[in-house]
């Protein structure tokens, strides 16, 4: 009777090569994997301008108006109630954020009854999933002394491109804008057409600052998502930052900035769109969402900054 053969082993020469080949593939997986998630997230994303984009559109169904860009930041610390309901947008000190929220399915947070307990509130949809999870950072304002919290938010809304320049508390005058959050406008005023005028756009952050909720220094992003006419809500393509370009029709802007993590330090206090996408994700006044390149050529990103200068764009349908 044979003796039953030995079951051969690994030598270690064959364990390391088999290692090796599994290294190999999961470093092939791993790009792929986040290939795939990142643009699961620049959809979301979309999708997330694209319902802020219809939300402005049911809020101008309902009111014959869009949202307002509310009151300044310093006007703008509490809620303005009127019989113990929210003030719409004719004396509403909050932002545009706040007052769409009955148009995204958040009636119960926008009828909540603290002040403390809304602003606090994360709120998904201005989140976007690329960039950053819930941020909610103290609340810290000269001559405020409350003490709240309040939730970040990823988006703001175009205020069109101002002449001049901002003060130095980077409060923008109302008068001096001319886009679609800073005086209540109609769809009838958009007259360079809805389809080549910037409505929504994401924010740039600092990414020293970005993910760091116990700071409170960054002028575009401590105030969050209920703030009133200021940097954390609203943006222009005003330059009067670092990066400064004068168009062809002779205005300063500043384009929309890629946030690199790896390239911190470069906060300039609201000035700028941008986005950790390869391309800067904007709503445009019909609803539609466009990917806007970095480089995208100055004297169209301030005109589609813009609702009635008659210029074209190259948006238009």
């Amino acid at each position: 009777m044979r003796n039953p053969r030995k079951a051969s082993a690994f030598t270690l020469v064959e364990l390391l090569v088999v290692i090796a080949i599994i290294a190999i593939l999961i470093a092939l997986l791993v790009p792929a994997v986040q290939k795939v998630r990142e643009a699961s997230n620049v959809a979301q994303c979309k999708n997330n301008l694209k319902q802020m984009g219809l939300a402005f559109q049911s809020h101008h169904d309902n009111f014959k108006v869009f949202p307002s860009g509310g009151r300044d930041w310093q006007q703008s610390n509490t809620r303005v109630m009127v019989h113990g309901a929210p003030a719409d947008y004719t004396a509403q000190s909050w932002g545009w954020m706040y007052q769409i929220l009955p148009f995204i399915e958040q009636n119960t947070l926008w009828s909540h009854k603290s002040d403390f307990e809304v602003a606090e509130t994360p709120v998904f949809m201005y989140i976007c999933p690329s960039f950053r999870g819930p941020i909610i950072r103290p609340y810290s304002q000269s001559g405020d002394t409350t003490t709240t919290q309040r939730a970040m938010n990823d988006y703001v809304a175009n205020c069109g491109t101002a002449q001049g320049t901002y003060d130095g508390a980077i409060v923008p005058s109302k008068t001096g804008y001319t886009g679609i959050s800073g005086l209540v406008r109609k769809i009838g005023d958009v007259v360079d057409g809805t389809s080549s005028t910037l409505l929504v756009g994401e924010k740039f952050v600092d990414p020293s600052f970005a993910y760091n909720s116990s700071a409170s220094t960054s002028c575009n992003d401590d105030q969050g998502w209920v703030d009133g006419w200021d940097n954390d809500s609203i943006c222009a393509a005003d330059g009067s930052g670092t990066g400064t370009v004068v168009t062809q029709d002779g205005n300063a802007v500043e384009l929309p900035k890629r946030i690199d993590p790896k390239r911190a330090g470069t906060d300039d206090c609201g000035l700028n769109f941008g986005s950790v996408h390869e391309a800067c994700m904007c709503a445009f006044c019909d609803g539609s969402v466009h990917a806007i390149a970095y480089d995208i050529d100055p004297t169209t990103w301030g005109r589609l900054c813009k609702i009635n200068d008659g210029k074209p764009t190259g948006f238009e349908e």
